[in-house]
């Protein structure tokens, strides 16, 4: 019999996360990888990326930006600029795809960058026109406003590292670290870049391309939408795209630790979650994660809490206790802000929200409706309690 939903044997995170592949003892491959990735030997990855580098700065010229980081105003951007600048001694270019709704805290830290680290920052300030058109068609058409963040921050970034004629961009975390994939695919010799096809299969453009997404609005025109085009080889010039955490260890507690003596800041808790650290630059990001919750049963606040049972700080217990508490909650803190911006009522954003909602997760009324609440949340099935029974 096939079981339609169950979690990690050891982690919790459920088997409806997109391109989580389990192993014949029920134990997901976030938690696989992670226990290789503690068995790296991290010496012999840094003298890798140190002869790397020699080759970009051979490739390149002493009048240029050694690399470029993809940065946001989060914590990844912060250590990814800390390890460059005061670590590895390199001279980057900042670049950042402005995020949907930019939060104090995020631009603080955005800004944080350049003044503690002494680097040059380009964002794009993307036209709100055009955005707002994807955001929309990404919500009703997938159920993911963030649509077009996503694909805008793996493509605007290595657009301009092409343009700029410089050989590098960075990124954070290895995609293993969260269970993106494969077992063969994760432990790769080449699993450190990002390329295009890894782009279009796994971050962020849940199927669509941006040509599938103009279909729906035929206003948008093809030069509306470069920010969010994958460059063609001939105009990558030969750059490479590249998780850090394939050559450094990343552990979000102890980057944690570092960043905080380097100005970054971090709100009392970041709405959905019981954490403070992640999704603090767009206010909208916990929308986003609540729309992944309705469809697929987890949230942040799991993705979180199975972190800290894999490095051994929470055991399961404490973990369905945080995921029951925090994950499944309508944001309240922007709501009004998002439906300002997408141009709906609080009609549509609940018609769309029942549309996606995941029948066999969550429970439906006498007539067949999504049934909810009296605070207008869903409310789940007992097979998403049974998961915990692991």
């Amino acid at each position: 019999m096939i079981k339609l939903f169950y979690r990690c044997k050891n982690c919790l995170l459920p088997n409806t996360k997109p391109d989580l592949h389990f192993d014949e003892k029920g134990i997901c491959m976030a938690c696989k990888y992670n226990e290789y990735y503690k068995s790296i030997d991290w010496d012999k990855r840094k003298f890798f990326f140190f002869d790397l580098i020699e080759k970009w700065k051979k490739k390149g010229s002493n009048d240029n930006y050694d690399c470029t980081i993809a940065v946001s105003g989060g914590k990844d951007s912060t250590y990814q600029t800390y390890l460059i600048t005061k670590i590895l001694g390199l001279k980057p270019l900042l670049l950042s795809f402005e995020p949907s709704y930019p939060t104090e805290v995020g631009k603080a830290n955005l800004q944080n960058l350049v003044d503690t680290f002494g680097c040059d920052l380009i964002q794009l300030k993307k036209s709100l026109i055009t955005y707002k058109k994807l955001a929309r068609i990404g919500f009703d058409v997938v159920g993911d406003h963030e649509w077009p963040n996503h694909v805008g921050i793996f493509c605007w970034p290595i657009q301009m590292a092409g343009k700029l004629n410089i050989p590098v961009n960075f990124y954070g975390e290895p995609p293993g670290l969260i269970g993106l994939g494969r077992w063969e695919r994760l432990v790769n010799e080449n699993s450190s870049e990002l390329t295009e096809n890894e782009t279009h299969q796994y971050q962020g453009y849940n199927g669509y391309r941006i040509s599938d997404m103009m279909q729906y609005d035929k206003s948008i025109k093809p030069k509306d939408i470069i920010p969010y085009t994958y460059p063609s080889e001939e105009k990558l010039n030969g750059v490479k795209s590249l998780h850090l955490g394939s050559f450094f260890e990343w552990e979000f507690k102890k980057n944690l630790e570092i960043i905080k003596n380097f100005g970054f800041k971090t709100p009392d808790r970041s709405e959905g979650t019981f954490t403070n650290f992640e999704d603090i630059d767009c206010g909208f990001m916990s929308m986003h994660q609540y729309f992944k919750f309705i469809k697929y049963g987890y949230g942040r606040a799991t993705d979180h809490a199975a972190y800290e049972i894999r490095q051994g700080r929470m055991n399961k217990k404490q973990a369905e206790e945080l995921i029951i508490e925090y994950d499944g909650k309508i944001p309240v803190k922007y709501f009004k802000e998002f439906l300002k911006f997408l141009n709906i009522t609080e009609d549509h954003f609940f018609k769309t929200r029942d549309r996606f909602t995941n029948p066999i997760l969550f429970k439906k009324d006498a007539s067949n409706n999504i049934a909810y609440s009296n605070d207008k949340n869903l409310i789940p099935n007992q097979i998403w309690y049974d998961g915990f029974n692991v």
